[in-house]
């Protein structure tokens, strides 16, 4: 899960296009609703601790090409996220890093590395090689990767401190000050921070007190980085004392970066002022008006407040830290649940080759980047994708089906349950896994028909429905090839998923 990347997305698209939306109230809510969501997954990855994530347990009770085509709409999702944060390590932490480089030394240098990284070409050949670096991490084994996250991440949990406090230790008045010294010259305006506001609401951009349904909308974007909650379910059969430490894992990230993100938005909304985080996005994005010389990140506006140029390069990389660890980790879900197909015959066995070398699936880990490379250039080259939640929406479909999945999972193998540390253990007489799949199940679909209904985040753009769509169709077209293969070979795929699968 990622901190800084919630941050980054919340204040930079919340404010700007859900004026009425009150974010605080908006991390409340997603928080909440990931956790009954963790709640569901924690039950099943207790019932069967293996590897792969949702497809374990879909295909132990769903119909078979069901549960692959749930499982390849989610690692198609949770692939194309690795491309995503790419592409916001470029565009919302080292661009705007150079460019407030540029405001605060004056060397020109800065600001043509921060435009030129916003070239389609530059801004893929980034993202490309931060892709790769994953490729790299992972193929040299869990142990290798765990240990660079873990430093990675005490580093980011110190840039998220470090960005409190110096929020915290700044005003209103300071930034204003800051930014029209620094930004004024540039828009020929003596009030740079006041233009920008008057600039935006003349153009359309409309606050006012805040709605429910504003509110609930603008939640999408603080429950995008806490699906990273649910990640480990990928490598279930790869944790000691698994009900303890899921539980741990999971409910703890969704409070402490509930708790973050709280604290965060509301200390940008003191020093930063709504008003303005709003008008400067919309100008930005719409390409109306006037706004800051690059996108007005919270990097940028950071920059501008500290007048600090080390400041500067220490929250911009905090940030790009967070969106970094994104990566690796949807990246280890894709490749374990194309591991998990190939144990179970529904793929090519060379999916599930083991090197000997690095005693990891390097054939898996290089198709996954691939297709990595494919959605980072589908995403910067083409318009098909600029709705960037809309593979998430269709994830959240998967999830909310196995989560579904799992209410009857205690009644329709029971075989499998009873061996399961939960059998026994009810919620006023139900099973406990049947409680928590439930509460679980209606959370996913809350926030599926909440992305539905929201054309910023995601939509039902038919196009794009229709590529979510052809993800399902695909799904169905390769269960039924591989099953007609392995039946051309005397193999029965079916029989594989009467047990609990192999580690």
């Amino acid at each position: 899960m990622s901190i800084g990347l919630g941050v980054g997305s919340m204040l930079y698209y919340g404010p700007a296009f859900y004026p009425q939306g009150d974010l605080i109230w908006g991390c409340v809510l997603a928080g909440f609703a990931m956790a009954l969501i963790a709640f569901g997954f924690i039950t099943w990855t207790i019932t069967l601790p293996r590897s792969g994530g949702i497809y374990v347990f879909g295909s132990r009770i769903l119909p078979p090409a069901l549960a692959l085509t749930m499982s390849l709409v989610e690692i198609t999702a949770w692939l194309f996220y690795c491309a995503i944060a790419a592409y916001w390590i470029v565009t919302l932490a080292l661009a705007p890093m150079f460019a407030a480089l540029n405001l605060l030394t004056g060397n020109e240098t800065f600001l043509a590395i921060s435009e030129t990284m916003l070239e389609p070409w530059a801004t893929f050949l980034i993202g490309a090689a931060i892709l790769v670096l994953s490729q790299v991490i992972l193929s040299y084994g869990m142990r290798f990767y765990l240990t660079i996250n873990k430093w990675v991440f005490v580093l980011a949990m110190a840039s998220s401190a470090f960005l409190l406090i110096t929020l915290a230790m700044y005003t209103r008045e300071d930034f204003v000050s800051h930014l029209n010294a620094l930004v004024g010259p540039a828009l020929n305006v003596p009030d740079a921070y006041n233009a920008i506001i008057a600039s935006g609401k003349e153009n359309g951009w409309g606050g006012g007190d805040p709605t429910v349904w504003q509110t609930i909308l603008v939640s999408n974007w603080p429950f995008l980085p806490l699906v990273g909650a649910a990640f480990s379910i990928a490598i279930g059969g790869e944790i000691k004392s698994v009900g303890k430490s899921q539980t741990v894992a999971m409910l703890g990230a969704v409070l402490i970066a509930t708790v973050v993100w709280i604290a965060t938005v509301w200390l940008a909304y003191k020093v930063f002022g709504f008003e303005f985080l709003g008008t400067a996005v919309y100008n930005a994005v719409l390409g109306t008006g006037i706004t800051t010389p690059t996108d007005p990140s919270v990097a940028l506006l950071t920059g501008i407040l500290t007048q600090s140029p080390l400041i500067t390069v220490l929250t911009s990389l905090g940030l790009a830290l967070w969106m970094w660890m994104w990566i690796p980790a949807m990246h280890t879900f894709g490749v374990r649940a194309v591991v998990a197909w190939s144990f179970d015959r529904v793929a090519p066995a060379p999916l599930a080759k083991i090197s000997e070398t690095y005693h990891t699936p390097l054939v898996a880990i290089t198709v996954t980047t691939i297709f990595n490379l494919i959605c980072m250039a589908l995403f910067v080259f083409t318009p098909w994708f600029s709705k960037i939640v809309i593979l998430i929406e269709a994830a959240v479909l998967a999830w909310s089906v196995v989560l579904l999945a799992g209410v009857f999972f205690p009644y329709k193998r029971p075989e499998l349950y009873e061996k399961s540390p939960l059998a026994g253990k009810t919620v006023f007489g139900l099973p406990i896994m049947t409680v928590g799949c439930f509460l679980g199940f209606l959370a996913a679909q809350f926030y599926f028909w909440t992305l539905f209904f929201d054309p910023n985040a995601a939509g039902h753009d038919p196009t794009q429905v229709a590529i979510v769509v052809g993800v399902f169709v695909i799904g169905l077209a390769f269960y039924y090839v591989m099953k007609m293969i392995r039946r051309s070979q005397g193999i029965d795929v079916t029989l594989a998923f009467k047990e609990i699968p192999i580690e």
